[in-house]
């Protein structure tokens, strides 16, 4: 994903602009359930909402409008907080409606220790308040935090972590899409291609996370670097500072693999009915991107969690699986054309912060492909052999390859986003250069185009 430069966002978002957090309450305030809890005044000094004033639609607006004088989490009270018996409940609904990720928490025999964390859980009770605004508001996105605290916690106990350490980087889990609680709804909501100010305005949640939980000295100091860390990549090609290997932490890595992983299980293989296991060929082609031991303890785990790859059906029948990766081989061959002259165009050219994470994602990108030998002639000759009669054993490598192409295809989209942010934001070269990049950066769109068509 594209890189913010370090420092971009150094500001006390919460208070130093209007907050998206008095819309969620508002949508919260069922029943009167949301009140203020003393006067509240803008960063002016003019007094907003009186005391014990309900939250509702009316005051949200007002709020919305206005710089606060104190963060309004601080200012608030929301009627039924999520106490550590209705996260234990939150986390076995959760199980039951996930029966593959019940099955490998089982198998690992993690599921004790795992109620003991939630169970020990310390939350202040400010932060409790927001996962309660979460769960009523953003339901997606708490589904998201139960399934990454759960996982990183697993890893770091398949990683042979200290208890203080495995506590903190569930806690990182449970929290570290928290900023997403201020940052405006629409943008969740719009439809098509995310422009390059909805997406940087995306990944300022991880600066804001950051910033919210370090008002609260109950955690643990790890859990604040975790959550703004867990978009980093250990190659260079995350956000928001782009940092490599050598500064990043083992927590925020973990926290950061779970996620990866979370938005496979609980966006993609939710709907097409596949399971936890059947991220290992994600994790192949991904391996580059974590610290090694997190990517051995993630494969270990899925080697051992007592599940076994799911055979998916093509719902025309399953030969025709065979025109549809033939069809994609030759765009990832022509994606590949492209990808090459973008990836030599941008080492021939001096650029910041969003040229060189562009241009280590293109880098990044080229290898992938490499790896996964999906431009291959080989691996066109192999699906080219197969029959009609396809047996479960090929039905198995059919899908394996689908899912290798599925995450190379998002890769190409990703390498295009951080592209199109370095053209319209930092790329200076003469007129001619601009047209010829933009002319491969189109180039590349159309491959994208054909290569997401079913």
């Amino acid at each position: 994903m594209s890189g913010i430069a370090p420092g971009a966002l150094d500001v006390d978002l919460r208070t130093s602009q209007p907050d998206p957090y008095a819309g969620h309450l508002a949508n919260a305030n069922k029943g009167g359930g949301v009140i203020s809890t003393e006067d509240i005044f803008n960063d002016r000094g003019k007094l907003l909402i009186r005391k014990h004033a309900s939250i509702d639609f009316v005051n949200a607006q007002c709020l919305l409008q206005q710089r606060l004088l104190k963060p309004l989490e601080d200012q608030v009270q929301v009627k039924d907080v999520l106490t550590n018996e209705n996260f234990l409940a939150e986390y076995s609904y959760f199980f039951q409606s996930n029966r593959d990720i019940f099955t490998a928490s089982r198998h690992l025999r993690f599921t004790r220790d795992f109620e003991k964390l939630i169970q020990g859980m310390r939350l202040p009770a400010v932060l409790a308040q927001k996962m309660t605004v979460m769960k009523m508001c953003l339901p997606e996105q708490f589904q998201k935090a139960l399934f990454s605290s759960w996982l990183a916690a697993l890893i770091a106990r398949e990683m042979s972590l200290d208890k203080d350490d495995i506590y903190a980087v569930f806690i990182a889990g449970l929290t570290h899409d928290i900023g997403f609680l201020h940052i405006s709804s629409e943008i969740f909501s719009k439809e098509g291609e995310v422009s390059v100010n909805d997406w940087r305005a995306i990944q300022s949640h991880v600066v804001i996370g950051e910033m919210v939980l370090k008002n609260y000295h109950e955690l643990p100091e790890s859990v604040p670097r975790a959550v703004f860390e867990h978009h980093e990549r250990c190659d260079g090609t995350g956000y928001p500072a782009a940092k490599d290997e050598s500064g990043l932490s083992v927590l925020g890595q973990i926290v950061g693999m779970s996620d990866a992983i979370q938005a496979l299980r609980m966006g993609m293989f939710a709907k097409s009915g596949r399971n936890l296991r059947d991220t290992l060929p994600f994790l192949r082609l991904n391996s580059h991107t974590h610290f090694y031991d997190t990517y051995r303890a993630v494969v270990g785990i899925l080697r051992k969690s007592g599940l076994e790859p799911t055979p998916i059906a093509h719902p025309q029948g399953n030969a025709q699986y065979v025109p549809l990766l033939v069809q994609r081989i030759d765009c990832f061959k022509q994606a590949l054309s492209s990808i090459k002259k973008i990836s030599k165009a941008l080492q021939g050219i001096e650029s910041g912060p969003k040229g060189r994470i562009s241009m280590r994602t293109f880098s990044q990108l080229l290898n992938s492909i490499a790896t996964s030998g999906m431009a291959r002639d080989e691996l066109l000759g192999w699906i080219k052999l197969i029959d009609n009669n396809i047996d479960d054993s090929i039905l198995l490598e059919i899908n394996e390859i689908d899912l290798m192409q599925n995450e190379l295809i998002w890769q190409i989209s990703n390498a295009q986003r951080t592209f199109n942010a370095f053209l319209e934001r930092e790329c200076n070269v003469n007129s001619q250069m601009q047209s010829t990049l933009r002319m491969y950066s189109d180039l590349l769109r159309q491959s994208l185009e054909k290569l997401r068509q079913r």
